[in-house]
């Protein structure tokens, strides 16, 4: 069967946090990335035991049987994914490992077989498919074998906290050819940190705060609520979540068997919440839990207006960040890429004035983001140059490339969290778009895109990019506006009526003086964001009758 697993605990337990069902053995924080597996390499084996001793100390005492286990991931891990992974276990008959052999693990029990996803810093647990029941107390100690059948190895690979020992406790052997099955290396040092879980015996101690952590500041507004169990094996959850204490405004006695929450919307800046959490499981609830808080970052857009950037300072800007990544769905951000969008002279002309430049070749794309702007009404307006030009030529010298259709410049605006093509107010490409790429001159033109329905938090997204070797072009912007215009033009007067020709719903209004285009920003919300519709040269769109409710915006441009 095959099965991923994600379950990860962040912290190091003391023994006074776990029940009689819950017991870790190791507690130093020294690491190594060998055993249980080395996922660098495409496969390998490890061999591992806890003695005797060791499991009674534990508080692992008769015969009970093994229904998870976890392993403490030392090192930043987000979803190492190793697949074809093998577990076995049976009793350990030596006080240590005599010689380095690999183990037939047609003598012990397999207790598991799939995939393990590895997250950390923090306890990473394997439930078991079939538990182990096992019997310290005939004093024979519990060995582990893993074998790692992935065959793809991944750089990086997780750390794994280990106690060391006086005795040889750890074998192992990788290779990247094929499973080995011949002789291993041992260590004294190697074995890892486990925590065994066997069967509940009463209800589960308190959760811990995983994220944000108790008492945490500055925290995010677009947070996941995560938490871990501390033993007892729970198997739902009850949460509270909200501004008041104890918490109810936002969640109240949510049932989940899940160990996080996302909340439905983004959180306020500069605001305390407060959350709990009762976990369950057959043996009833722990209605003993502590009540969590965590305080928001300070609202981080600006807020002072008009905003100007003419790129001429440092690069990127303050607040400004550049990425990698392409128009897709939904959009994904690349790394931070100083490549990409760069600092060049506007027009490729030698001079003080600067602006931001990406060079359009082969499949080169990129984003550059603007910092988090706090927009008041709608009477706001983006307004910025923006120059196509063959690469390193000015606009009197080599006339760019207008001939491809692979060709991309759009601006994107969003919550500066997520992305998506839903989040494009304006696009210029040779494909059919309303806004024509090749229109955008190699002196220069202003670009003005009315910020209507888009007031708020909001991040905007520069993009440039092409797909295929067939052009060579320097796609660059300036003097980057948010502001009123101060030579806007005036919103027009509109109406919904009855079509005489057709009977359908009229969405239309009264021509504004100098306009050329008309922008139609339609909600089902009128207290919600409006979003694009559609942009045209007349003064009247026929509606879809089948739609119960919209409402509508009209700007002149």
């Amino acid at each position: 069967m095959h099965k991923t697993l994600v379950l990860l605990f962040t912290l190091l337990l003391s023994f006074s946090l776990l029940s009689a069902d819950d017991h870790i053995i190791g507690t130093d924080n020294d690491s190594q990335n060998k055993v249980p597996l080395y996922g660098y390499y495409n496969y390998g084996w490890s061999r591992f035991f806890y003695t005797a001793d060791e499991l009674l100390t534990a508080g692992y005492t008769g015969d009970q049987a093994i229904q998870s286990i976890a392993f403490y991931v030392a090192d930043d891990q987000d979803n190492y994914l190793t697949e074809n992974q093998q577990v076995y276990m049976g009793y350990m008959y030596d006080s240590e490992y005599i010689n380095t052999s690999y183990a037939n693990p047609a003598y012990y029990t397999l207790v598991y077989s799939g995939s393990v996803s590895w997250s950390g810093p923090g306890w990473v647990e394997i439930p078991l498919d079939n538990p182990y029941t096992f019997d310290p107390s005939l004093g024979w100690g519990l060995e582990i074998i893993w074998e790692n059948h992935d065959g793809s190895g991944i750089g990086g690979p997780p750390d794994f906290r280990t106690t060391e020992t006086s005795f040889y406790s750890a074998l192992y052997k990788y290779n990247n050819s094929s499973f080995p099955t011949t002789s291993g290396t041992r260590k004294r040092d190697y074995r890892p940190n486990i925590w065994l879980a066997t069967p509940a015996t009463e209800p589960p101690p308190p959760a811990a705060a995983l994220v944000p952590t108790d008492a945490a500041t500055d925290v995010e507004v677009n947070t996941i609520l995560s938490w871990q169990a501390t033993g007892g094996s729970p198997t739902e959850y009850r949460l509270w979540f909200g501004t008041d204490n104890p918490p109810t405004n936002i969640v109240n006695n949510l049932l989940t068997q899940e160990s996080s929450y996302t909340p439905a919307e983004y959180l306020a800046y500069s605001t305390t919440y407060y959350w709990k959490v009762i976990p369950f499981n057959e043996f009833g609830p722990n209605l003993d839990v502590p009540i969590w808080s965590f305080t928001t970052r300070a609202d981080p857009s600006i807020t002072q207006f008009p905003y100007l950037e003419d790129f001429d300072g440092a690069f990127p800007p303050e607040g400004w960040t550049h990425h990698t990544g392409a128009l897709t769905e939904p959009i994904d951000l690349g790394g931070i890429n100083s490549s990409q969008w760069v600092q060049d002279d506007w027009l490729n002309i030698p001079s003080d004035d600067k602006a931001a430049k990406i060079n359009v070749w082969a499949s080169v794309s990129g984003f550059l983001i603007s910092p988090l702007f706090d927009i008041p009404s709608d009477d706001y307006a983006l307004e910025f140059d923006a120059a196509v030009l063959r690469y390193g030529q000015t606009p009197d010298g080599t006339p760019p490339n207008y001939s491809n259709e692979d060709d991309q410049f759009a601006i994107i605006i969003g919550d500066g969290y997520s992305w998506s093509l839903a989040n494009i107010i304006r696009e210029y490409n040779n494909s059919g778009s309303d806004y024509v790429l090749n229109d955008i001159p190699p002196a220069g033109m202003k670009i003005t895109i009315p910020l209507a329905g888009h007031t708020g938090h909001k991040r905007i997204a520069i993009f440039a990019g092409s797909t295929e070797s067939n052009d060579d072009n320097d796609v660059m912007v300036n003097n980057f506006w948010i502001g009123i215009p101060e030579t806007g033009l005036d919103a027009p007067n509109a109406q919904i009526t009855l079509d005489e020709s057709s009977g359908l719903p009229l969405l239309s209004w009264d021509a504004v003086p100098e306009a050329s285009v008309y922008h139609i920003y339609k909600s089902n919300d009128p207290t919600l964001d409006y979003e694009l519709f559609d942009t045209i040269s007349g003064t009247s769109y026929i509606l879809d009758p089948a739609e119960t409710k919209a409402f509508f915006k009209i700007t002149a441009e």
